[in-house]
């Protein structure tokens, strides 16, 4: 009754199945039924298949730790570039630079900033001409909806460097508050074009804006 007690706690303690049970049981009847010698023989014989089993436990947990590493943080893969850009020539000159860095926060969810800079010319005579350098930038979020498609909110900010014949040279700021969505067409693995249709809350008299704002790019993930 004394070995059987002690195999019952034994069970409730460390949650022995009940071949383990087993086990035990007729090792602690074999102990106590054998003479010095064999006790000898016996503890070393469950010491030395202890020894083997708990080491090849830790052999196997070993190797599949080394199979199925945890995965580490990598900074590259939750990346992504682009942007656009435009250039027209003529009694019209525009060159637009807008790059963009996002950061994927989740598969769905991403985050970003684009910086902005834009040259205009308008030559309205063979001698005059308005001249516009405009900076600024912008802060945007992202949200993968289905399979292209997606939901797109962003805040700019852009100053306006403005320089006309006999006028002192002026500065304006705008600032434009986009809410809409669009749609991605992967080329390639990690790369792809997008168009956005995009409305401007902050739509004013002198915004440089016009609703809807159609916007093209692309996108270059590492």
């Amino acid at each position: 009754m004394h070995v059987n007690r002690q195999i019952i706690f034994f069970n409730k303690k460390n949650k022995c199945s009940k071949k383990e049970n087993y086990v035990l049981y007729i090792t602690f009847v074999a102990y106590f039924n054998m003479g010095n010698r064999s006790k000898a023989y016996l503890i070393v014989m469950v010491g030395v298949l202890s020894a083997l089993f708990f080491t090849l436990t830790d052999a196997i947990q070993a190797q599949e730790l080394n199979n199925n590493p945890e995965p580490k943080y990598n900074l590259k893969s939750h990346l992504y570039f682009g942007g656009g850009f435009g250039l027209q020539f003529g009694s019209v000159t525009l060159i637009e630079l807008s790059p963009l860095v996002g950061y994927k926060v989740t598969s769905k969810f991403s985050v970003g900033l684009s910086p902005t800079y834009k040259y205009y010319r308008y030559k309205y005579s063979s001698t005059q001409s308005i001249e516009n350098n405009v900076f600024g930038g912008s802060i945007f979020a992202r949200y993968s909806i289905y399979q292209g498609l997606f939901a797109h909110v962003e805040y700019e900010s852009l100053f306006y460097n403005t320089k006309e014949p006999a006028q002192p040279t002026y500065m304006q700021q705008f600032n434009s508050f986009f809410v809409g969505g669009g749609y991605s067409q992967p080329i390639g693995q990690n790369s792809g074009m997008y168009i956005m249709l995009l409305w401007n809350l902050n739509d004013t008299p002198n915004s440089p804006y016009v609703n809807p704002v159609i916007r093209v790019g692309f996108n270059v993930g590492l």
